[in-house]
């Protein structure tokens, strides 16, 4: 009895104590108490395990519907065994399989565990922790890609599961999956397939998912059929459902019964779950993103029935190859599956040149904050609208919070793993201010100080060529000023000096080998440059394609100078605070390399710091050439080359 009181207690705080352990550097303070601390926790909930011996415990894995296969399984047993145990949500990590198993009791008939692993050998804990003697793999794809590098490391990895059953124990595989059908190599036991495959032992078929109907399909064992109706969106969800079916006609629950036990169970909070507000239907996939997830939630949509159709995409994780690649094509795949498309976060400019071709509306928020006063003028009663991000990158859930309750924390890297109604920061003040909020202290209606001069309207032939730079007093010599020192030097080939636009920008205007220029040196943070020079492109009538951006760029040796005709912000602030005002990639742009910060240096703090003495030489050489690049696209006129 104490051995069991003291792992109850250890239990309560272990996911404190083990998320320390697994995250902190092994140099770090406490280490070695942390160690053997955990090392105590584990052999506790070994000796516990052992305790369990009629207690059935299943193991799911799998690249993706784990978590539902999971919840499916376990109403299936409940339905069947009555009183059992599972982990909640997707907590899958060893300190949760210490919590779960450390919180199932002898008089549970059965514990249903989710095992994950984020890279190679993190299987190996979690299966001694639990012991599986049930294992379910539900499909392998690129989830955790990055980590392993192929799927065939991922198969290996997640059919140590199969292969740490005993003899006694029972497999419950894919039989659509090459790779998690050839586990069966791996197990001398009782395998059960299932699928739509027409060799699967427990078999799916008419399979449909079309909005507003769920997914409902037959399934078959041993010749007999019965009907499944589910209340999950999508026929992605096939796997998950089959899974669990199989499970339970394996351990000798009635297929009528198991599927009728499937029908109750709800959506997971933030996978393909429908939430309606407003008479707008949402439907959230907004727990993680990896780019293989994408394409059978767009399919979802593709089949809906709904007088408009509107997909809000956030952080994409696990793919191959270059992001902005990755992201172009998700944004043209939605298009064609949606009348409006929105991107979210870092990433989203990378989408904007999708649009080419297209009759679809797409746009691009670096702020969620943004997106949702986008969103909340341009919804409408009837809509259907996808979800799909990442949980810990983008917190989505505060676009639907926004509509019934005041949201004010509108941070976009909290990273923690909690949904936003229960966060206690949600009414706490934090983040961007909207585009509306950054520009609101000089009125576009707003006269000029005394002495200044107005800018007039510019015709469609002048050239706008955009220094980028922070206008506050000590940054001359800055990383992040280069683009105002290459616009001084324009300004002086010109001959003309700067004049104040309100409150807005300096302005110099003249021609260059005959052609008329207009530059700009904005006077908000760089950060805020967007709203400001939109707002001078509507009041003097000019477009992108007449501008040139002048700016600095991390990813170039110092002194190295370039010249694009459009793309991504390269994760420049200020560029993407430009791209998302004028939600347009075409702007021609002139980069000059500042180097990268120095080991442990934050980038801001680089980017905001003069440029040791040494290294004026090679700026000044660079901003220099820098100002004979603009030249050059200026005699190459408006928009040349621009694709």
């Amino acid at each position: 009895m104490d051995t069991i009181r003291l792992a109850k207690g250890i239990a309560g705080s272990a996911k404190r104590y083990l998320r320390t352990a697994f995250h902190t550097l092994a140099n770090g303070i406490g280490w070695r108490s942390q160690r053997l601390y955990n090392k105590a926790l584990y052999r506790i909930t070994s000796m516990h395990r052992r305790r369990l011996r009629r207690t059935l415990f299943v193991g799911v894995t799998g690249s993706s519907g784990k978590t539902t296969a999971k919840d499916l399984i376990a109403s299936v047993l409940e339905r069947h065994l009555s009183k059992g145990r599972k982990n909640p949500g997707s907590l899958n990590w060893p300190e949760d399989m210490v919590r779960v198993v450390l919180g199932t009791r002898k008089s549970d008939a059965y514990c249903v565990a989710e095992i994950s692993t984020h890279g190679p050998g993190m299987m190996d804990l979690p299966l001694a922790l639990v012991q599986p003697t049930v294992g379910v793999v539900t499909n392998i794809g690129a989830d955790h890609f990055s980590a392993f590098h192929s799927r065939d490391a991922i198969a290996e990895e997640k059919g140590k599961l199969i292969q740490s059953l005993p003899p006694t124990g029972i497999a419950i595989l894919n039989a659509d999956d090459p790779r998690v059908l050839a586990m069966r190599s791996r197990f001398s036991g009782r395998t059960v397939t299932y699928g739509l495959a027409k060799d699967a032992m427990l078999r799916g078929e008419a399979v449909q998912s079309i909005w507003p109907n769920r997914l409902s399909l037959t399934a078959i064992w041993n010749g007999e059929s019965v009907q499944v109706q589910t209340k999950l969106c999508g026929t992605h969800w096939t796997p998950a459902v089959l899974a669990a079916l199989a499970t339970g006609v394996a351990l000798e629950v009635p297929l009528a019964e198991a599927a009728e036990a499937i029908g109750s169970v709800e959506p997971f909070e933030g996978r393909m779950a429908p939430v309606i507000v407003d008479g707008i239907t949402f439907i959230r996939d907004d727990w993680k993103a990896p780019l293989m997830t994408v394409e059978p939630a767009f399919e979802f949509m593709r089949q809906a029935a709904a007088p408009r159709k509107i997909i809000v995409i956030g952080t994409l994780s696990d793919y191959q190859g270059d992001s902005t690649r990755r992201y172009v094509e998700t944004g043209q795949l939605a298009l064609t599956v949606a009348d409006c498309v929105v991107f979210v976060g870092p990433r989203a400019s990378a989408a904007l040149r999708a649009k080419r071709g297209t009759k679809g509306e797409l746009r691009a928020f670096s702020s969620l904050r943004d997106a949702s006063v986008y969103l909340a003028d341009y919804l409408k009663p009837g809509d259907l609208v996808l979800f799909k991000g990442s949980h810990k990158a983008d917190h989505m859930h505060r676009l639907i919070l926004a509509r019934t309750t005041e949201v004010k924390c509108w941070r976009g890297d909290c990273g923690r793993q909690e949904f936003c109604d229960t966060c206690e920061l949600l009414h706490v003040p934090s983040g961007p201010q909207t585009a509306e909020e950054r520009t609101s202290a000089a009125p576009a209606d707003a006269e000029p100080p005394p002495g200044v001069t107005g800018m007039t309207e510019v015709d469609q032939r002048t050239v706008i060529v955009v220094g980028l730079g922070n206008p506050e007093e000590g940054r001359v010599d800055t990383p992040h000023n280069v683009g105002y020192r290459a616009v001084d030097i324009l300004s002086e080939r010109l001959g003309q000096n700067w004049v104040r636009e309100r409150d807005l920008a300096m302005i110099a205007r003249g021609e260059l080998n005959g052609t008329s220029v207009c530059l700009i040196k904005t006077l908000v943070p760089m950060n805020d440059i967007g709203p400001v020079l939109f707002r001078l492109s509507r009041d003097f009538d000019f477009d992108v394609q007449q501008c040139i951006l002048v700016h600095d760029d991390l990813d170039l040796q110092l002194g190295v100078v370039r010249a694009r005709m459009r793309g991504s912000d390269g994760g420049h602030r200020g560029v993407r605070s430009i791209l998302q005002s004028f939600q347009d990639d075409k702007f021609r742009r002139v980069k000059i390399g500042i180097g990268q910060a120095e080991m442990g240096q934050p980038v801001h703090e680089y980017v905001l710091a003069p440029f040791p003495p040494d290294q004026l030489p090679a700026v000044g050489a660079a901003v220099e050439l820098a100002a004979s690049r603009v030249v050059e696209l200026v005699q190459r006129g408006n928009g040349s080359a621009i694709s």
